[in-house]
């Protein structure tokens, strides 16, 4: 028997807190009402010192193993490069604060929805956006519990209301770049797209690495915020289709920003696409890029590469190095997303100084080198051999007319779409399964999967030699993927679904059951 996952309080609270206060929301904690958040925070600041420098957002830090923290959402008033607008965003914050962590520490955050009701009251027509104002909180990319009030996005947490995520993170959880947006089907695409968005970091192992500890540390959160046509978004038709329109990307919510680096310098990136629908392959001409991490997982070596290719939902760890002074860009090319051609776009410009420019801040970090050998490993990330796989699957995206529903349009995995009640997929804890998605459309659909990472094997036909762990992966137009994934540690019901989030809220999501 499948119970319905849009869990209702009395249901919830019975199911999964028990001994948990009712206060005037879903769940009150102690620390909602007991006095200060337990962590360390930092403003947003130039790493460099400069003050035309992009800032990395700011900060909160866990203390002795634990981030206990207050997090809103809320429509607050921002100035956009097309003028003011309201956006439904986390903290007032464009990007929200970045939460850092490590492996083994817990996440408290006590979350309050501070919008107003929902306009829209009439019974919710299923892969039809509705409910703008509903929202809830994932955290994508972590390795963690999808249950109760963990990594939980079959909640709904309504205007008015609170809730207490407590998420515990394994010690054993690779070191990188994650991100948390809201997750709630059928207003997904309008928050995201809003810009309610922000990083988090798990430490570890690859910050330890010598070439990579030795450099400044730049975080970018790049992201597109679209307003409503006349005040705060009430409907998907200005970011629908998704690759209509022009798109001002933003960089830690700033407008083609001046990025510093002083020459002969190895500067370490944390970049994530927060964005809800256009691709971001990046581009800097006249200086050296080199991977070192995908999603949040350790590649196997240091790669130097022309183009950066970021699909929606994906992150990746970056050490830029310079050459001579001079400014250079940051650029998205033009490129063709599945058969939409998409214009050049300048992000940025990166101004390198000389190395001993007065205007850096004294005892900064400078770093030179880039990591020869291998990176360090994870024993999550281990190869998936061909004798260990239990299972193979097929699920074929889909796209279909369907008159009354948003532009008549519904997407779909092997030939449904979304249904909270269904199980798609049933699996024992520590099944090892191999799976391969075919695309039937003419887009490109970035899926990704929870709790779960997956080993990319390869690209319409295409073996991919890194054999790279991804949270999020591009199936390109009329292609096909295949990857291999562990169902390890953490039983409980998530989803896997397109971060195109329109093609999300209109239907191409599943459920994944992990049993026991």
């Amino acid at each position: 028997m499948i119970s319905h996952p849009y869990l209702s309080r009395r249901t919830f609270l019975k199911q999964s807190i028990g001994t948990a206060t009712i206060g005037g929301g879903l769940v009150l904690c102690p620390w909602t009402t007991a006095g200060a958040a337990t962590a360390k925070t930092t403003p947003a600041a130039s790493p460099l010192g400069i003050a035309d420098d992009l800032a990395n957002p700011g900060e909160v830090h866990s203390v002795d193993g634990r981030l206990r923290t207050r997090l809103f959402m809320s429509i607050a008033d921002v100035l956009l490069p097309s003028g003011p607008a309201k956006l439904r965003i986390f903290n007032e914050s464009l990007p929200a604060p970045t939460l850092r962590l490590k492996a083994g520490d817990t996440l408290e955050i006590a979350f309050e929805n501070r919008m107003p009701e929902n306009p829209d009251t009439t019974a919710m027509v299923l892969n039809v956006p509705n409910r703008f104002n509903t929202t809830n909180v994932h955290y994508h990319g972590f390795h963690v519990s999808p249950r109760g009030n963990s990594d939980n996005v079959y909640l709904q947490i309504e205007p008015g209301h609170h809730f207490n995520y407590v998420v515990r993170i394994p010690e054993d959880h690779p070191a990188g770049n994650y991100w948390y947006h809201p997750h709630r089907h059928g207003s997904v695409s309008a928050q995201v797209a809003s810009g309610a968005a922000g990083m988090a970091i798990i430490g570890g192992a690859l910050d330890t690495v010598p070439e990579v500890a030795a450099a400044v540390e730049r975080i970018m959160v790049l992201q597109a915020p679209i307003p409503g046509v006349d005040g705060v978004l009430a409907t998907e038709d200005p970011i629908w289709p998704p690759l209509n329109g022009e798109r001002n990307f933003l960089i830690n919510g700033a407008y083609r920003p001046r990025i510093y680096m002083r020459e002969g310098e190895v500067q370490h990136w944390r970049i994530l696409h927060a964005g809800d629908a256009q691709f971001l392959p990046l581009t800097a001409e006249g200086l050296e890029l080199y991977e070192i991490g995908r999603d949040g997982n350790p590649l196997p070596r240091a790669e130097i590469v022309d183009t950066v290719d970021l699909a929606p939902g994906n992150r990746v760890n970056l050490l830029v190095k310079t050459t001579k002074p001079g400014t250079y860009q940051l650029l998205r090319p033009a490129f063709n997303q599945g058969k939409q051609p998409l214009d050049e776009i300048m992000l940025a410009d990166i101004v390198v100084i000389p190395a001993d420019d007065s205007r850096v801040a004294a005892g900064k970090p400078f770093g030179r080198g880039i990591p020869a050998g291998d990176l360090p490993k994870n024993k999550i990330l281990t190869d998936i051999a061909d004798s260990e796989i239990t299972m193979q699957r097929k699920f074929v995206l889909g796209m279909s007319e369907v008159k009354g529903f948003f532009k008549d349009t519904e997407f779909t995995i092997n030939s449904q779409p979304f249904d909270p009640r269904r199980d798609d997929v049933t699996a024992k804890l520590g099944a090892v399964e191999e799976w391969t998605l075919v695309n039937t459309t003419p887009y490109p659909h970035p899926l990704h999967i929870h709790v779960n990472p997956f080993q990319l094997m390869d690209s319409n036909g295409v073996p991919d030699p890194r054999k790279p762990w991804l949270d999020t992966v591009s199936v390109p137009a009329s292609g096909t993927v295949r990857f291999r994934t562990r169902f390890t540690d953490f039983t409980g019901r998530y989803v896997m679904h397109c971060h195109i989030l329109p093609h999300e809220d209109t239907g191409m999501m599943i459920n994944v059951n992990i049993e026991a």
